[in-house]
């Protein structure tokens, strides 16, 4: 008995599948980010107020939290079709027009992202090698706040790769698969 290879439909799945479990977990990290983001603003109001003194860090690890969850939540922006767009004028185009003109707009993304991936990643490079730190009291060593751009970038270019490939292949929009899945 031999076996017969897998064909394209299932492996485009099971890559489907792989980036949708990868941002579902960049989603729930992004969350416990967003609750350790309330958890650090409260405490440092209650040492404003209370106390009468500041816990010195709260702005600045606040500052590195929402880069984090800004990086972690684009993934999930673009791959769920809900970023800003001109609804309104794509809606009144044919479908193949929309296709072509979110293929250009994916093709733009995709290349403003790439050129962030390797900019950030100069950067972080930089920061690792030269061991630079933050000026604030903590003196947090930067290469770890760093660290999501090139991640991220890195995750937004292969999810901008995904969707030129979905439209290439001519997929529906996936803005209708979120609406009747619910998120």
């Amino acid at each position: 008995m031999t076996e017969q290879p897998e064909d394209s439909s299932s492996q485009r799945l099971a890559g489907k599948n792989i980036l949708a479990m990868v941002e579902f977990g960049l989603g729930r990290l992004a969350g416990f980010m967003l609750v350790a983001l309330l958890i650090l603003t409260n405490i440092e109001v209650a040492a404003r107020y209370i106390f009468n003194g500041s816990t010195l860090v709260a702005d600045e690890y606040g500052g590195y939290i929402m880069a984090w969850i800004t990086m972690l939540g684009a993934v999930h922006l673009l791959r769920a079709d809900r970023q800003l767009s001109m609804t309104w004028l794509v809606d009144k185009m044919s479908p193949r027009f929309q296709n072509v003109v979110g293929i250009c707009a994916a093709v733009i993304g995709l290349g403003v992202s790439a050129v962030l991936l390797y900019s950030t990643f100069i950067l972080v490079a930089g920061s690792a090698r030269l061991g630079t730190i933050s000026i604030q009291p903590s003196k947090t060593p930067l290469v770890w706040p760093q660290i999501i751009l090139p991640l991220g970038y890195g995750l937004l270019c292969l999810a901008y790769l995904e969707e030129i490939l979905r439209r290439i292949l001519g997929l529906a929009p996936r803005r209708s698969d979120v609406m009747k899945d619910g998120i």
